[in-house]
Formats: structure tokens, sequence, C-alpha cells
């Protein structure tokens, strides 16, 4: 694919014609972490591409965490604005990835997750600096993206090297071509160089990678390997609710006045209700079970059904726990 590059004195320019489209959220580094931030071309425009993943994940663009899905007796198709989400890092595409096979591959398709994955635009970017939490690269994942998104770029000496990916992506660069200019070879180089660096340092931190039949060994694991992969578990949930791929969720029906909406959230398998059913009764009512589940849905179910790992490697899960559990540890010594 052809490549672009963005000099840097017209990244703002840039980031100022996407908002007129609609409103753009980018990576802005503050307190020793990255945020996402919403562009307001009135105030100090700051960003920051060479950090990992935002600490917030960008599944709340689209699979909020409570959603109106439908209202009676009368229902009207909810229309979403078009935005832009600039700086995404390939672990958090691979959240996409899976929500796209679970809310649009499968029957029935989720019209309100099809809107939403339609009218947003995804701007990717390299990953140059991956840290101690990281591990895409054992979950079939490289620090840069080859697809999902609909342009990606690496962040250069002289700007951003641009390269689309969609048809979405081309329209764009080439509605702005004026911004842009060709990419020499030393640039391109300078890319490669950036890229090799970023998977080496991943090699370096991930010494050991997980075994070819993981799904097979997280199914038939014993009780004993369960109960001491959740010792440290204190339910706080951080996990699961920073997870960029997690996609269970509950409905509930409420009274709205005269009318009635109904409500998705979501949902989570540490709960201790997560798999209770009407008459009360919990086929998961121990925590060692619940706990499991996580693995079981992430590194057994859905490879088997999509082929791929429901995991990015982002490490927001050992980030946020309370109690430090690193699942690498734990799918290393099955």
């Amino acid at each position: 694919m052809k490549l672009y590059l963005l000099p840097s004195d017209n990244i703002i320019h840039f980031i100022t014609k996407l908002a007129e489209d609609g409103p753009v959220f980018y990576p802005v580094f503050e307190d020793d972490k990255v945020h996402l931030n919403k562009f307001d071309k009135d105030k100090k425009f700051e960003l920051n591409f060479e950090k990992i993943r935002t600490v917030e994940t960008i599944k709340h663009f689209l699979f909020p965490s409570r959603d109106v899905v439908a209202k009676f007796p009368k229902d009207a198709q909810k229309k979403t604005e078009r935005q832009y989400l600039v700086g995404v890092k390939n672990c958090d595409l691979r959240g996409i990835d899976v929500y796209d096979k679970v809310f649009l591959d499968w029957e029935p398709i989720d019209f309100g997750y099809k809107q939403r994955r339609e009218n947003t635009i995804i701007i990717s970017a390299d990953c140059p600096e991956p840290e101690d939490c990281c591990f895409c690269n054992l979950v079939g994942l490289n620090p840069f993206c080859e697809s999902i998104s609909d342009i990606n770029f690496t962040q250069v000496s002289s700007g951003l090297l641009f390269e689309a990916i969609t048809k979405k992506g081309d329209e764009i660069i080439n509605k702005m071509e004026d911004l842009f200019t060709g990419a020499s070879k030393e640039v391109q180089q300078q890319r490669d160089k950036i890229r090799k660096h970023a998977i080496n340092k991943l090699n370096k931190i991930n010494k050991k990678s997980f075994k070819k039949d993981l799904p097979k060994r997280v199914e038939k694991a014993d009780k004993q390997k369960m109960h001491n992969a959740r010792k440290d578990c204190v339910e706080c949930h951080a996990c699961l609710h920073a997870c960029p791929t997690c996609y269970c969720f509950l409905l509930s029906d409420y009274k709205r006045g005269k009318n009635f909406e109904r409500v998705r959230t979501w949902d989570a398998c540490y709960y201790a209700a997560y798999a209770r059913v009407g008459g009360g009764a919990n086929p998961r009512s121990k925590l060692d079970e619940r706990f499991w589940n996580r693995f079981q849905c992430k590194f057994n179910y859905f490879n088997k059904y999509e082929g791929i790992y429901a995991c990015s490697g982002c490490g927001r899960c050992y980030r946020g726990c309370s109690g430090k559990i690193d699942i690498r540890e734990i799918l290393w010594n099955l």
C-alpha cells in the first residue's frame, strides 16, 4: 500500500479538519499515564503516540457500558454521529475484531453496534515502546496494525507516516492530500527500524511463548490449578471492566412513565450472580469456577469458534488488578 508523510507542522491541521466532520479523540500524557482526550480547537493541543495504549479502552465508543436498545410502545432507530479515534494501538483493535465477530458475523446482527462501527473512523498508531505489562506478541499480534483500522501511522522524526488500510482511509487522505507529502526511503526505513525495535522489546519482555495446545490445557485444567490461579483475587472486577475484548451483557426492562425501556449493561463472569438462572440455580456458584470461566472464554471457546484468542495482550488486567495477578504466569504454568 502507498505511504504518505504528514509533516509535524501539519498534524494540527489534519486533526482540525477531521473535527469539522465529527468529534475527534486522541491520546494525551497526563499524570504518568496516557488518556483519551476530546479535541477542542480552542484548547492547547498536546498528543502522545509514543506510549502504549490508553488507560481507557475504546470499547465504550462501540459497546457502551449502558445502552438503551429498545423502547415500547414507540421505538425509534437511534442515529449516531461520525466520530474519529486517533492513535489507537493494535491491542485495542483486537477488541474491535472480537466485537465484529460477535455482533456482526453472527445472527442476529446488533444494529446499534453496526451503526456505531460504520460511523467510527479508526486511525491507529504503531506502539514503539511496549512496557512490562504488554504481551500482544503472545496472542498473535504485532505492536503495529495491519487490518481492522481505516488508517495506520508510525510516528517518525519528520511527522507521521500514514498508510491507508480501507476505502474510508483512502478517501480521508485523498480529501486532505494537500497536507501530505511523499514518503522517502529513509522515512520508510525509519519505520522498519521502529517496528523491529518494538518486536525485539516484546520478545525480551516475554521470553516464553504460550504452548501451542494452550486451549486444551485451559480446558483440562484441574481444580487445584483453578484454585491456585485465583487465590490472590479479591473480586474487585477491575480486570474485566478494563478488558477491551469482554462482551458479556445483561438486558433489563424499566418502566418510564407510560413507556418501557430495554437497557443493555455490561456483565462480568466474576460476579456472583453471573450464571444464576431464574429458579436460583447457579452452575458457577464458586469463585474458582467463575474465575476460570474467563480463561475458558478467552483462550479456549473463542479460539475454537473464531480462530483467535479473545485477549489482546494489552496488560490492563494486570495494571488494574489489586492482587497483581499476571495471566501470563498462569498460562505459562499450565
